[in-house]
């Protein structure tokens, strides 16, 4: 979901407000489409790369995509 559809999920509640919620619950922002896309990390089903899309959306449990690369580069030195 983007911050606008938790907002009014949970009742056009602020920004921030939503940031809170979201951290007592363990979030991770999508690396593609600018960090715009949030989700739970209970509901993340990472690949042998650490990297679970859903849609068109892309998560990694490495954060941002420069992280990510890097992983993708060292990951196939080593294979």
């Amino acid at each position: 979901m983007t911050i606008g559809e938790l907002r009014n999920t949970l009742g056009n509640q602020c920004r921030m407000t939503v940031f809170r919620k979201l951290s007592v619950l363990g979030y991770i922002s999508s690396y593609s489409h600018s960090g715009k896309y949030y989700s739970l990390k209970r509901t993340a089903r990472y690949n042998k790369y650490g990297i679970w899309s859903y849609k068109s959306v892309l998560f990694s449990k490495n954060g941002t995509l420069k992280n990510t690369m890097k992983f993708l580069i060292d990951y196939s030195e080593n294979s």
